[in-house]
């Protein structure tokens, strides 16, 4: 049945085509997509050949119903050549770097929850763009409707890298074939063009293949072959084939009789083929349908029970009838129709036996611990042992190399093999629930409480709830991270109310060291959400402090803030944990605390250290992490230019891998950042990009009580709802849309109070909304929050808050009044770390004293904002300090065109690393873009530094 290319010069014509535009720098995703038998593979093949020929670098792959379970099989065909060239050592790595993981058999480790899975996806996609810097490269994948998961989400997000390089990916697809992971194929054909679809044969090439085959045809016959087939060349191939194995004359009698040929009627050609050759030879055919594409012909004769002589000469017999060919990659039967037609003829049972010799056949050889476990799935369930160890450790080696899903069917097949002990079914089920935990999928908690229940060891239920909550709170499901807790909390007696902390002796009872931490990251959730605050309070003030451990040191200066304490004592219970290794969510928690205590040198630095100890491992969830947190902390220091790339990094990898709550997390600092940059488009667009999203809510909508409009579907009484309101109300400020941002921060202040967190630098709702109601024109409203913001923060010491405050009041009475208030605010702010509020308070102060007639007097706190605001790129406030200069009389600097200041957020930041001495590709690794991105900005910083040099940027940068 060989494959035929005919009446293809149009189709060809096509590839070509849009194979040029890659070659000359066009990325592109090209599809070939048709039913079976129509031509797709021979198509890809003869495109393949040409686009070798034109230049490019073609890698080939291919995609199967037993390689669907293999994780990041795909990946592996693609570049198994280039692992075993010379230049492997030179591609794999800096950012490429952790390709590794998903190329190599060994050597590769756990990384933090999820991180397997991106680290190893980006690293391919570094490793394909360097490639692709060196040459125009093709990716050519056949049946990619087969591949496997983690190859598939590694397509996808490798299309968005393609723009301006050189790079294909050409892919055939059965149409009416579902899919084995239909969401991540779409994802990637939903990049392409038009696909091209192979027509089917016309009568003429139809006429031309009949009679080259059976000379003696008459036009009767050849136009009963062509309806009979409906054109498709492999079906009319097959066709032809059976009719010569019967030796039947091309008569228009015959033709009279020939009906519709397809995949049923090739299976029973197939087997007519095989009743017709030797004995052994359809065992042979068997084995390598049960093998799969690319099987070595030992492994056939082994599993079909053949010696050596006997199987080659069988094997020539396959080839001679036109069912097997011999391929590069080894033997495969010539069509997945003749693979199905072979594979779907065994009964169930049958094929089970035999994918279980085949597994005992390859453990023999030492093949690797999937390619056992393929086989080991398609058995039948036997309460082996043996076939549970083998499916747990090809488990955990896809876990490790980033193929979760993968890892999760060997671990469902491991559990459904049989009666194991309860501690090796609570493993399993632990091990089966964070590996969906990282998939963000909701069936992990129930697998999780499962395998809680399951465990009679103490030690061990309680390491599975600690390891479960945490992977729960990672994936944005802090309810059911909770709930997990309580399973063993509320059970334990050491941790009743009427046992001290600390004192968890009883028998039974788990180690009181694990119990504790438990117990510490059930509280980090708390924090979260105002239903579970009290519980959360309860628990911190249980454990004492000074004298807890650090754990507990972190929440008690998260609870110190929440009820605005003075500054002192925060600082002293922070800095007492600042030496202790602290992880998990409350790490996050320590950020956030520094934060609103206005140590912003130390949370950037500890977000420094993060960053820089997950990028070159490729920890894209961890590196996510650091950076909204570090933009978090940028923002109030008035580095608004640094916190642009951090948060918008974060956000579009959080966009691009749910869940929605840790979208919404990442969202509220963009905002903020993008509004101080004067971004208000952008801040609008992350919005709404958000919102499309679902804010990571069920409800429909949650109408505001001060009768503004709905909040769509933001969660009410979560931490990350109050901080995202705020921001948005800021933004809605700056739109001169004073309505909605009070209704907004009145729907913050609502849910800051359900979380009893009165601390005026977080939740600075007051300020704002003060803003917002002096604009609308009710000033005694407007006062009253001052005062009240003014009496919080008069508690707490701190200067930026008593800053705001006293900025927010001067709002509500007549410049000449306003102009001691902002005076003070301005002494306030002289040593602070807040210089995005300085920048702010130094603006109206100007203001204020132009209005009360001091115009030359207003000149100099004017210039100072608008010199910190370009400093920082507060752009925002630099507009509105220009404004007022120019209408102070002063004779501002035109707005910057360039200079430093003119730079955007991201070629600041390939300037400050070139500066530093970083090359091209160090700075593409660093920042995850290509070099040509880097090579563009550095074109533009270059016209706007009026540089001639590289060494000219480390002193025309004075502020990095």
């Amino acid at each position: 049945m060989p494959r035929l290319l005919l009446q293809r010069d149009a189709e060809l014509a096509m590839l070509v085509h849009r194979l040029g535009q890659v070659r000359s720098g066009t990325g592109a995703v090209i599809v070939v997509e048709g039913p079976a038998g129509i031509g797709k593979s021979s198509l890809l093949a003869a495109a393949g050949t040409d686009a070798a020929a034109a230049g490019l670098r073609v890698f080939s792959a291919w995609g199967g119903p037993l390689e669907r379970d293999a994780g990041w099989g795909i990946a592996r065909q693609l570049f198994a050549p280039l692992r075993q060239s010379t230049e492997w050592d030179t591609l794999a790595v800096g950012a490429a770097a952790p390709a590794r993981r998903a190329l190599d058999d060994e050597g590769a480790t756990h990384a933090p929850t999820g991180d397997a899975m991106h680290a190893a996806a980006h690293g391919l996609t570094w490793l394909t763009c360097g490639l692709a810097a060196r040459a125009a490269t093709l990716l050519l994948v056949d049946d990619v409707h087969w591949a496997d998961a983690p190859s598939l989400r590694w397509l996808g997000q490798l299309t968005r890298r393609m723009t301006g390089l050189p790079l294909g990916i050409l892919c055939a697809v059965r149409s009416g074939e579902p899919a084995a992971e239909p969401d991540l194929l779409a994802e990637l054909l939903a990049a392409a063009g038009a696909p091209v679809r192979p027509a089917p044969l016309g009568p003429e090439a139809v006429r031309a293949i009949v009679l080259d085959r059976l000379p003696a045809a008459g036009p009767v016959f050849t136009k009963a072959c062509h309806a009979a087939t409906a054109g498709n060349p492999f079906l009319l191939g097959a066709l032809l084939d059976h009719l010569a194995a019967e030796r039947v004359v091309p008569s228009d009698e015959v033709a009279a009789g020939l009906s519709d040929f397809g995949p049923d009627q090739v299976a029973r050609a197939v087997d007519r083929q095989l009743t017709r050759l030797p004995p052994g030879t359809a065992d042979l055919a068997r084995a390598f349908a049960v093998l799969g594409r690319g099987a070595p012909l030992r492994q056939a004769r082994d599993l079909a029970g053949l010696d050596h002589s006997g199987a080659l000469r069988l094997a020539d017999r396959l080839r001679s009838a036109g069912l097997l060919e011999n391929t590069i990659e080894g033997y495969a039967l010539v069509h997945p129709l003749v693979a199905a037609a072979l594979y779907n003829g065994l009964p169930a049972g049958e094929r089970a036996l035999w994918h279980g010799r085949a597994a005992r056949l390859l453990v023999a050889e030492r093949a690797g611990p999937e390619a056992v476990a393929l086989h080991l799935l398609r058995t039948e369930p036997a309460g082996e042992p043996a076939t549970v160890d083998a499916l747990s450790t090809a488990a955990d080696r896809a876990w490790r190399r980033g193929a979760p899903q993968n890892a999760a069917t060997f671990l469902r097949r491991a559990l459904a093999e049989g009666p194991v002990t309860a501690y090796a079914e609570a493993d399993l089920l632990c091990r089966l629930g964070l590996v969906t935990a990282e998939q963000v999928k909701p069936e992990s908690y129930p697998l999780l409480a499962q395998a809680v229940e399951c465990a009679t060891d103490p030690d061990q239920r309680a390491e599975i709830a600690l390891a479960g909550a945490r992977a729960l709170g990672m994936a944005g499901f802090h309810d059911q991270a909770r709930q997990l807790c309580h399973r063993i909390l509320d059970t334990d007696p050491a941790l009743s109310d009427t046992v001290p902390a600390g004192d968890a002796s009883s028998a039974g009872a788990a180690a009181p060291a694990v119990l504790d931490q438990i117990e510490a990251e059930l509280v980090c959730s708390g924090w979260l959400d105002a239903a579970t605050e009290a519980d959360a309070r309860r628990r911190t003030v249980r454990h004492a402090c000074p004298g807890s451990s650090p754990m507990w040191g972190v929440h008690h200066g998260h609870l110190s803030i929440a009820a605005a304490r003075p500054a002192g004592e925060t600082s002293a219970i922070l800095h007492a944990v600042l030496a202790a290794e602290i992880d998990s969510l409350l790490a996050t928690v320590l950020k956030f605390a520094l934060v609103a205590a206005e140590e912003l040198d130390i949370a950037r630095a500890l977000c420094d250290g993060l960053i820089e100890q997950v990028r070159p491992r490729g920890w894209m969830t961890a590196l996510a992490h650091g950076s909204f947190i570090r933009a978090h902390a940028l923002v109030p220091a008035g580095r608004v230019r640094d916190a642009v790339p951090d948060a918008r990094f974060a956000f579009e990898f959080k966009l691009a891998n749910p869940p929605a709550p840790g979208l919404v997390w990442t969202l509220f600092p963009l905002v903020e950042a993008l509004t101080e940059a004067d971004d208000l488009s952008g801040a609008d667009a992350a919005l709404t990009a958000a919102e499309s999203r679902g804010w990571g809510s069920t409800n429909p909508t949650v109408p505001s009580r001060a009768g503004g409009p709905a909040l769509a579907v933001l969660a009410p009484g979560k931490l990350r709802t109050a901080m995202l309101l705020e921001r948005r109300a800021r933004l809605r400020l700056a739109q001169h849309r004073p309505a909605e941002a009070h209704a907004d921060l009145v729907a913050a202040g609502e849910t800051w109070q359900a979380l009893r967190n009165r601390h005026p630098g977080i939740a600075a709702w007051r300020v704002d909304d003060c803003l917002a109601l002096a604009t609308l024109g009710d000033l005694s409203a407007a006062r009253r929050l001052a005062e009240e913001h003014l009496e919080l923060a008069a508690q707490v010491g701190l200067p930026g808050p008593r800053a705001a405050g006293l900025r927010a009041l001067a709002r509500t009475v007549t410049p000449a009044e306003a102009v001691p208030l902002l005076t003070q605010a301005a002494h306030l702010l002289t040593s602070s770390p807040m210089r995005l509020e300085h920048a702010r308070v130094l603006t109206d102060l100007g203001a204020a004293l132009r209005r009360a007639n001091q115009r030359a007097a207003a000149r100099e706190p004017l210039t100072r904002a608008l010199d910190l605001a370009d400093r920082g790129g507060m752009r925002l406030i630099a507009r509105r300090a220009r404004q007022e200069l120019l209408a102070a009389g002063g004779r501002p600097r035109r707005t910057v065109v360039s200079g430093p200041g003119a730079l955007t957020p991201a070629e600041h930041r390939v300037a400050v690393l070139a500066a530093l001495g970083h090359s091209n590709k160090q700075i593409a690794d660093r920042l995850y873009v290509t070099r040509r991105t880097v090579e563009t900005h550095l074109t533009h910083i270059f016209q706007k530094l009026s540089l001639t040099s590289r060494a000219q940027l480390a002193t025309s940068l004075p502020d990095r």
